[in-house]
């Protein structure tokens, strides 16, 4: 992996594990589902805009069955998924949750892209697993642990990412990274946009719940989606979905700095056995042409 890509999978880490935290502030007032929609008609106008300013064209009607599946598996279900579950769901739990993404990634793509689970990587995906519980403490009798749906949830977000990764990267690696981001948050828009009259707002939302709709647009989808497929072009899922690994990272600094959560001793023993197992993953899969 070169150093720009490195770059851009820390660069992807900060801003999808801070995502947890804007979803967390503001899908209490909002609700899941306009939550979604905002977020991806933001996002989505944006990087069209964007695309258009530099000249790249989308082709939509070219490649509409390619964006299609793209903005269902790896937006509008997920998105929709993990913003319900975050009404029960402290951030940073959710974060450790969508991180088992990796694993399920090198399970698919030892089937679908020929990309075997050799021992070193699959030793480094165990390792990122068990970093990650015990970043938020292992604790088997707890009596408080979330509802079973809003874990299911997660985990089936975390499942739909790993398909939409080995997907995209045998149907989209010929697309421009950002035609591919634009056009799917543009489609995953219209998917979620039926809905939300179902699932109406509970309340205003005030500036900070705006501000958090923001930030969870324009870096959390707009830069981290131009930044996730170019790395799924770049250097495949498997490795691309390690960002799960790096992101609770952030989550749990975020949580701590923007909504008051205590830093244990859990958290830090967490991170050193998450970036021991990225390094692995990381170090362990095999390099790709292109």
């Amino acid at each position: 992996m070169s150093g720009a890509d490195v770059g851009r999978l820390v660069l992807l880490a900060a801003v999808w594990g801070l995502a947890f935290v804007f979803i967390r502030v503001a899908v209490m007032p909002l609700g899941p589902v306009v939550l979604v929609e905002l977020r991806q008609v933001i996002a989505g106008v944006a990087l069209a805009l964007y695309a258009r300013s530099i000249g790249l064209s989308l082709e939509v009607r070219r490649r509409w069955r390619v964006y299609l599946p793209v903005a269902l598996l790896n937006s509008a279900l997920p998105f929709v998924l993990v913003a319900a579950a975050q009404r029960e769901l402290a951030a940073s739990y959710a974060a450790i949750l969508v991180s088992t993404s990796p694993l399920l990634a090198a399970l698919i793509s030892a089937v679908a892209l020929d990309d075997p689970l050799t021992p070193r990587k699959l030793g480094g995906l165990v390792l990122g697993i068990a970093g990650v519980a015990l970043l938020i403490g292992w604790n088997p009798a707890a009596l408080d642990l979330p509802p079973v749906w809003a874990i299911a949830a997660v985990l089936a977000a975390a499942l739909l990412y790993a398909i939409a990764g080995v997907y995209t990267r045998i149907r989209a690696r010929d697309i421009p990274p950002l035609a591919t981001a634009a056009a799917s948050q543009l489609a995953s828009a219209g998917l979620v946009l039926p809905f939300v009259a179902l699932a109406p707002p509970a309340a205003m939302p005030g500036a900070v719940e705006w501000l958090s709709v923001l930030a969870l647009a324009l870096f959390s989808s707009a830069l981290a989606f131009i930044l996730y497929f170019q790395l799924i072009r770049n250097v495949g899922p498997v490795k691309t979905l390690t960002v799960n690994f790096l992101a609770p990272l952030f989550g749990v600094g975020g949580g701590a700095l923007l909504l008051g959560e205590r830093i244990t001793a859990n958290m830090l023993g967490g991170t050193v056995v998450i970036l021991a197992g990225t390094a692995l993953v990381l170090g362990g899969a095999r390099p790709r042409p292109g």
